[in-house]
């Protein structure tokens, strides 16, 4: 008999399912909330599960997205239910992971008839697998969006090293978009021409969007780091559509280990997007009050969002040599720890962005990019962290060696 968890907090929606899945041998479990879905998920180990979006806590989209980090539930089918019906809802549910998408009011007969077609899709996905084999879940890059409020802090700066920090410490696929699309920089900071960026994505239809195309528009820089660079002009911005960067953030997330999304500053339809499927964010913030205001707006916003608070990472980045808020202060107006401290180096930032050479790739023992590198080890997948390279690049013996000299140091003065 097949097992099947409702997240829904809407008790009419338990009633209807229940009375139409029940006479036909399925086992209905059913939870009202984000969190209680998951801690069923765990006990009942559904053969499907079906989710609402609106939920009191989570949404539905990070609901699908913890489920899909766990190889158990790699390949359980999962359908979200939502009244939102715009083909962006759509395709934010595919890029949350899941297999359908239905929207409210429907039809039990036609829910029924899509989960029978899941369900022996996974059962033949099942036979297919050698006993014992443990079922994992496609290769996903890492998603780490670079964001604040407050413009002219450095962001794009971050941005650029961060790529190039995860580039070269583990030699993996790393890409770079840049998504300030009235105004991006991250191709003069990598001193890389501007021949093709998203704007040559104007007028092509997410439909028609795939790999090959995608390709034809990145840069790659000497470091290794790719870059889909933002258009050259508004016009070519406007065309984008959120609909097209869905699909191509869909199309590539296979094939890198790691995506660095330098946002706008602001919360329009890209960088929501960007914020929900990322993994980690990083916000940046200067020691003054103007930034300081910004973020906690921000803040508050990631807040109404039901984003882990975890998931957030300040950056404090000394812009100014003297009378900054000091650290402390900053932490606690904001409520939220600051994860690294970056100090005031004006003629590194200042050579940096004229000559477009990134301070980390040029430069790689100033403390500013040892910073920046360390920050980068730290953010990267476990998967990479556990375990010693097998070649080890120069950047990560630079990290480990820098690693030991404060274990030494710290051992010492115990």
């Amino acid at each position: 008999m097949p097992t099947v968890l409702l997240i829904e907090d809407e008790i009419i929606y338990h009633h209807m399912l229940e009375h139409a899945l029940r006479p036909l041998g399925f086992v209905v479990y059913t939870e009202l909330t984000g969190s209680e879905g998951l801690e069923a998920a765990q006990v009942v180990h559904p053969d499907i599960i079906i989710t609402d979006i609106n939920l009191p806590d989570i949404s539905g989209y990070e609901v699908t997205k913890r489920l899909r980090r766990d190889p158990r539930f790699a390949h359980v089918p999962i359908i979200i239910l939502t009244g939102q019906t715009t083909l962006q809802d759509k395709l934010a549910s595919f890029e949350a992971g899941a297999d359908d998408h239905i929207n409210k009011p429907f039809e039990p007969e036609e829910l029924i008839a899509r989960m029978r077609v899941l369900l022996r899709r996974a059962e033949l996905l099942r036979q297919a697998l050698p006993t014992g084999t443990v079922q994992t879940p496609p290769k996903q890059a890492r998603l780490i969006a670079v964001h604040t409020l407050r413009g002219g802090i450095g962001a794009s700066l971050i941005a650029v090293n961060l790529a190039i920090g995860l580039k070269g410490l583990w030699n993996a696929p790393t890409l770079l978009l840049d998504l300030a699309m009235l105004a991006g920089q991250d191709a003069l900071l990598l001193n890389l021409p501007l021949r093709r960026t998203w704007g040559d994505l104007a007028n092509v239809s997410p439909q028609d969007l795939d790999l090959e195309l995608l390709q034809s528009i990145i840069v790659t820089h000497e470091s290794g780091v790719d870059l889909i660079a933002a258009p050259t002009t508004p016009t070519q911005a406007e065309m984008i559509s959120n609909e097209t960067l869905s699909r191509a953030l869909e199309i590539l997330r296979p094939h890198y280990d790691y995506i660095v999304a330098d946002l706008p500053h602001d919360f329009n339809d890209i960088t929501l997007q960007i914020l929900d499927a990322a993994d980690v964010i990083i916000m940046l913030v200067a020691p003054e009050l103007s930034s300081i205001r910004a973020a906690a707006a921000a803040l508050d916003t990631y807040a109404k969002l039901n984003y882990e608070k975890d998931k957030i990472k300040i950056v404090l980045n000394y812009t100014f040599p003297r009378y900054a808020l000091p650290r402390d202060k900053i932490e606690v107006a904001l409520g939220h720890p600051v994860t690294l401290v970056l100090p005031y180096v004006p003629d590194l930032l200042v050579q940096s962005v004229n000559l477009g050479k990134p301070i980390l790739y040029y430069q790689p023992a100033e403390r500013f990019s040892e910073l920046i590198e360390d920050f980068a080890f730290y953010l990267s997948s476990p998967n990479h962290k556990k375990i010693q390279p097998s070649a080890p690049t120069p950047a990560w013996k630079r990290v480990y060696n820098r690693f030991l000299k404060a274990r030494k140091a710290a051992e010492r003065s115990r």
